[in-house]
């Protein structure tokens, strides 16, 4: 009766260790996963608001993380930035009648163009600047050309 239990419980044991096997080479792969692009270089943000004068510009900056939500048949994606807010600040509440309504900004890469206004109105960081040049593939000469035409 003893041996017939000792038997029966290591029967137990390497049933449990095979299966805790099975699982890690098979099961884990079925686990949801989570899928998001990462930013390799800063995005310029366009905040257009309909009363001014001028459109404003932000930067999302590299390393932030982006769900993707939809890919509009424009040829345009939509993306998801997660937000955490350390302290209360000002909002307002707005309802609107137009169900699901979503209401984007819109992001491109910093272009040549944008460089020379980018680095007069909007802090950069010497790193995000680095980022930009390389990806825009930039030759000296053209910082050379930007610092000359820099009005201060």
């Amino acid at each position: 009766m003893n041996a017939r239990r000792i038997l029966g419980f290591t029967a137990l044991l390497a049933t449990m260790f095979g299966g805790g096997m099975l699982f890690q080479e098979y099961g884990v792969s079925m686990m949801q996963k989570t899928t998001y692009q990462e930013l390799q270089e800063p995005l310029l943000l366009e905040v257009y608001e309909p009363e001014a004068q001028q459109r404003d510009y932000h930067i999302l900056p590299a390393g932030t993380a982006l769900y993707k939500d939809y890919s509009f048949p424009e040829g345009h994606t939509r993306y998801i930035v997660y937000v955490n807010i350390k302290a209360p600040v000002a909002m307002r509440t707005v309802v609107d009648e137009r169900p699901n309504l979503t209401v984007p900004l819109w992001g491109e890469p910093v272009g040549r163009e944008d460089l020379p206004r980018l680095l007069a109105d909007t802090p950069v960081s010497k790193e995000d600047l680095v980022r930009i040049l390389k990806a825009r593939k930039m030759t000296r000469e053209d910082l050379a050309q930007i610092v000359r035409e820099w009005k201060d």
